[in-house]
């Protein structure tokens, strides 16, 4: 584990200079940040100046000197390997020399090692306010994955090994961890771009990514969705517990407005206005304009503000509704698809009821981010059946 802590130097003229104390493995450097601030505006407790509106640089600088040190000592102490100290002491003089470039007191030496792991972090720090959020934590999941599968396996991970050799065994690996060939899929997709990004970069001049064998896994899942009649059944259910009753709510919220789980913790009753839900996305960061039904302003007026529990958490309470559904026939029709409903599966709900029920193509994909006719098609659920149903009353073919 590491961690680094912020504290003030003896005050000097008004201002004190702000000091690190940066401890991992049992070796701890104590460093200056270059920083100072009056004595009078730190906050220990928050590791913050404040009032945060006046020192806006200072504590944005102070956030990227934390992501420095836990991203270096990330990519130099993989998980799973304990180091000897002699290794421990080499890679702190690593680290104290990389921070004098960072705090920008040395300069970088041109061609300077940069290897495809420790690349993963400088991408992610390239592309921080132009990807989503959650697309950034894929790649630091990949990096997780490339360090174990290098620990565990031997295969040496950088720029000129990604090959055919790689390609199988890293996938094999996957998959002995049970990832479903999406997720697989998603990795060697993240890995291509990286090589694409440091072939642009000349780190590196390797092209085997993009032979035919390196090819991106794809599985064509048959997803469900929900019908507006499966919907309120749902939301008629009797549910004794009540944090799982609030669950099953933020889920009907999700089928009736498009919206991810996590995007509830940005909503609050005053971007309602009009019976229109104004938000910003967190995984693309683009503003939505959302109708909202009477029973989605009920919803809220019930709870107030949603308080989001985590993902996993919610899946394990949907897993649990879902069998609560199933054990009661809700609906009577096709009750297996109760066992198969999960976070996503609202989203899915909501692209496709709006396109069935006629709304323009082009105005659902304005609420739900898919920029191709074509990406939205596969998206949504409709069965031939449907399809016909929806275009029956149609004037073309009256």
């Amino acid at each position: 584990m590491a961690s680094i802590i912020f504290y003030l130097d003896k005050e000097n003229n008004g201002n004190s200079l702000i000091l690190l104390s940066f401890t991992f493995n049992h070796k701890r450097l104590r460093l200056s940040t270059g920083l100072t601030v009056p004595k009078i505006s730190w906050d220990q407790e928050s590791q913050k100046a404040k009032p945060i509106k006046d020192f806006i640089d200072e504590n944005k600088r102070l956030r990227e000197t934390v992501n420095f040190f836990l991203d270096k000592y990330d990519e130099l102490f993989p998980k799973g390997i304990k180091p000897m100290p002699d290794e421990v002491q080499r890679k702190s003089d690593q680290i104290l020399e990389a921070f004098k470039i960072f705090s920008g007191r040395k300069k970088a030496i041109e061609g300077e090692k940069v290897s495809l792991i420790s690349f993963i972090s400088m991408f992610r720090e390239r592309y921080k306010n132009k990807i989503g959020i959650a697309h950034l934590n894929h790649y630091k999941s990949l990096k997780t994955h490339l360090e174990g599968f290098q620990t565990k396996t031997g295969f040496r991970i950088d720029f000129d090994t990604i090959g055919k050799d790689f390609y199988i065994k890293f996938t094999d690996y996957l998959g002995e961890l049970n990832l479903k060939p999406n997720t697989v899929g998603g990795h060697i997709k993240r890995i291509k771009r990286l090589m694409n990004e440091a072939n642009e970069d000349k780190l590196t001049t390797n092209q085997d990514h993009k032979n035919r064998e390196f090819k991106v896994i794809k599985e064509d899942v048959d997803t469900i969705y929900l019908t507006e009649n499966e919907i309120k059944l749902l939301y008629e259910m009797q549910i004794d517990q009540n944090e799982y009753r609030r669950i099953r709510d933020i889920f009907i919220l999700n089928c009736y407005t498009g919206l991810r789980h996590s995007d509830w913790s940005k909503v609050s009753s005053e971007q309602i206005r009009g019976r229109k839900l104004y938000v910003r996305t967190q995984k693309t960061n683009e503003p939505v304009i959302i109708p909202v039904k009477p029973l989605v302003l009920e919803i809220l007026k019930r709870y107030g503000t949603i308080d989001v529990p985590p993902l996993q958490k919610t899946n394990d309470a949907i897993r649990w509704i879902g069998q609560k559904a199933f054990d009661k026939k809700l609906g009577g029709e096709n009750i297996k698809k109760w066992r198969e409903i999960r976070t996503h599966t609202v989203r899915r709900s909501f692209a496709t009821n709006a396109y069935l029920a006629g709304i323009p193509m082009r105005d659902v994909m304005q609420i739900t981010g898919h920029r191709t006719t074509e990406s939205f098609l596969k998206y949504i659920r409709v069965t031939k059946l449907e399809t016909a149903e929806k275009l029956k009353d149609h004037p073309f073919f009256s």
